[in-house]
């Protein structure tokens, strides 16, 4: 994967943007778009999440094992940047090093009185920018 996407996944992920979305499909192609706000990227090729919601987007993960986040930023309707980290579930943890690592992150945001439901550990397949248009 190239270095520089890397680097910005890491950077606009670990952020925990409000703008932060993974879609999910299920094993008929019924997409599902969850607005996601605690998660990790903690190497080149993984992301830990946490869930305390998204039923839906979990049932998809469960049956697929499939996704995309997307981070998209924009500073007036003109201009936009962000990118696009395809991922597979590798484990769903309700326990482990990771379930502490995310639920630790979890504590210090305003969603702190919410339960952690468990800790989704993604393996990153692909890394795209918001756009591929060139000028």
């Amino acid at each position: 994967m190239n270095q520089e996407l890397i680097l910005k996944a890491k950077e606009l992920i670990n952020a925990n943007y409000i703008s932060t979305t993974l879609s999910t499909v299920d094993k008929e192609y019924n997409v599902n778009i969850a607005v996601i706000s605690i998660m990790e990227m903690i190497d080149d090729e993984t992301i830990i999440c946490a869930r305390f919601g998204a039923d839906l987007t979990h049932a998809n993960l469960k049956e697929t094992g499939k996704g995309v986040f997307l981070v998209l930023l924009t500073d007036n309707e003109r201009t936009k940047d962000g990118i696009r980290v395809y991922v597979e579930l590798k484990e769903d943890q309700t326990q482990g090093e990771y379930y502490d690592r995310i639920k630790k992150r979890l504590d210090q945001t305003k969603y702190c009185n919410f339960e952690l439901k468990n800790c989704w550990v993604f393996k990153v397949t692909k890394i795209l920018p918001v756009s591929m248009l060139k000028r």
